[in-house]
Formats: C-alpha cells, sequence, structure tokens
C-alpha cells in the first residue's frame, strides 16, 4: 500500500505568465520537497506517497482540485519522463474539475530502479495495474491519460485487463514502433552484444525552447540509451503487434512532425486493432504535453469539446 509523505504545499492550481521551470536549485538526492517544487514549477497542494511494488519504490503524486471533483484521472508519463515535467497537463486537469493519480514510472524520476530501463515491459503495465487499484473508486469521470510510452503501458494494461473500464482512453504520440525502427532495429541487433548503453541525443521534441532547456537543465533526467530497455520494447512490440482486435475505444493526438515515434505505421495499426478517433497537429513534434502554447492550446480546445 501507498505511504504517505507528511509533506504539505499550498494549493495553487493556476498557471503562471510564462515560466520558471529549471531556474531553482534541485539536488534529486533530496528527493520530493519544495527544491523539486520549485525546480519543476510544480507547488499545487499535491500529495507524495510511496508505492511500493514487486521490490521498487515508485514515487506517487495526487493532486486535487478546489470544491468537488467530477472525476480522476489516472496520468501516465512517456520514456526519461517524470512527474515534475507533466505541470502544464496537470494546471488543465484540475482546473476542469478531475483529480489527477500519476507516479514515476520504474527507473525514472524518484522512483528506484535503474535508470531509464527494464527488463521487461510486463514490469511497467504490473506497476501501472497496482497503482489504478490504490484510486478510490469515484462517482464520476474516469480517465487514463498516456504520453509516449506512457501509451504503450496503457496499451498493454487495457489488452491483460479488458474488464478494465474508462470513460476516456487518451494517448499523446503512443509509442508503438519507433522512427524508423527497420534501420534502428539493424542497428539495435548489431550493437545488442557488444555494448551496454548509447549516449542519449536531446533531439527538439517539441516547438517549445522553454522545455528543450528544461530537459537539459533536469537532474532526473538519465544521460544514455541501454541497449536492454530496447531489447524490452523489440520484444513487446512483437507481442503486441500479434494480437487479435479488440472493441476498445481509444482516442489518439498525434503530431505531424514527430521523428520519435512512427505515427502512420502507429496510427494504421491501432486502426486496425481498436476503434479510435484522432486528432493530427500537422505542426507538432512528440512532446505533446509540453508542445508550443498554441499547440498545447489547440489540444485543450479538441479534448474540451470531449
Amino acid at each position: 500500500m501507498p505511504k504517505e509523505s507528511s509533506a504539505q504545499v499550498p494549493s495553487n492550481a493556476v498557471s503562471p505568465r510564462g515560466s520558471s521551470r529549471g531556474n531553482a536549485a534541485f539536488d534529486p538526492r533530496d528527493g520530493f520537497g519544495p527544491n523539486y517544487r520549485a525546480f519543476f514549477d510544480l507547488d499545487l497542494g499535491q500529495r507524495f506517497e510511496w508505492l511500493e511494488h514487486d521490490g521498487v519504490r515508485l514515487a506517487v503524486q495526487r493532486f486535487a482540485p478546489p470544491g468537488e471533483a467530477r472525476g480522476d484521472v489516472v496520468l501516465v508519463h512517456g520514456y526519461y519522463d517524470h512527474v515534475g515535467l507533466y505541470g502544464h497537463a496537470i494546471r488543465y486537469l484540475l482546473g476542469r474539475g478531475f483529480r489527477v493519480h500519476c507516479y514515476d514510472q520504474e527507473g525514472h524520476g524518484l522512483s528506484d530502479g535503474e535508470r531509464a530501463t527494464i527488463a521487461s515491459f510486463d514490469r511497467y503495465a504490473s506497476a501501472l495495474a497496482a497503482f489504478i487499484e490504490t484510486i478510490p473508486a469515484c462517482v464520476g469521470v474516469r480517465w487514463i491519460v498516456g504520453q509516449s510510452m506512457g501509451g504503450s503501458v496503457i496499451l498493454e494494461h487495457l489488452d491483460r485487463n479488458p474488464e478494465t473500464e474508462f470513460d476516456q482512453v487518451l494517448l499523446l504520440a503512443p509509442l508503438v514502433r519507433p522512427w524508423q525502427w527497420p534501420l534502428n532495429r539493424i542497428v539495435w541487433l548489431a550493437a545488442r552484444p557488444f555494448l551496454g548503453s548509447i549516449p542519449r541525443t536531446f533531439a527538439a521534441n517539441t516547438n517549445n525552447p522553454e522545455f528543450m532547456a528544461l530537459l537539459r537543465a533536469d537532474p532526473l533526467q538519465a544521460k544514455t540509451l541501454p541497449v536492454a530497455w530496447v531489447t524490452a520494447m523489440a520484444r513487446w512490440l512483437r507481442q503486441f503487434e500479434a494480437r487479435a482486435a479488440s472493441q476498445r475505444k481509444l482516442t489518439v493526438i498525434q503530431g505531424g512532425e514527430d521523428r520519435t515515434v512512427d505515427a502512420t505505421y502507429n496510427l494504421a495499426l491501432l486502426e486496425r486493432r481498436y476503434r479510435i478517433e484522432v486528432l493530427e497537429l500537422p505542426t507538432a513534434r512528440h512532446h505533446l504535453v509540453n508542445e508550443s502554447d498554441a499547440i498545447r492550446a489547440e489540444i485543450w480546445r479538441y479534448l474540451d469539446g470531449r
């Protein structure tokens, strides 16, 4: 069961003009606290907990809107990410009256585990299932939202647990097959026997320079791409591609300038396997929750209509 932190912070669900993200001091050894909240501009009255799962401590944050909530949202971050980077999405959801439940996945952010790697995507999926069980049943709307690898984890969870019900399953630039995978697969196969990891490159995955600066300053960012993680991803991809169709409804938002995932292949596969509705944003790149102000505003308008 989760262990609640005694840390209490003032509630403030209004996003400031501009951004102060990355402009404070933060040492990962300090963990969750005032320095973390200042560095990531994420001081929203959230409750911090530890969730013990399969020998690993996962760092959990829960956010509540002022007044009565209209429902709950499970927010699942992407590869290399952590909850601290998701302030824009959390503020949007709080502003619409939702409670937001999120955690740093194994090997990410404040959670335990070898950095940015995993033996099998099964561990990500089982952790999500355990996390969902900690959320009290609600009488309102229930959403689950995943960015990039967070979408992969959600898809795996839903395939394993077809009885799980959400009013909305929202995938933002979901990772199914990575960009240029046929070529990169050859590189991976050649490197696998000899290399444990390769240096990470910080590609421009949004049109938002503030976010790119934050990534480079973020002390929770892994600096390498472990070959073991690519192996786990490739194994999951083969399994996912082979599965039968489902009647599950999904909403997918995808950027037209995404060079992290293979959007064309992924959308075709998801359309074969599920009943999906797609919002395509021609100028958006990959990290949609941290895109430019204009692109995020377009996403929020779309979601308001739902």
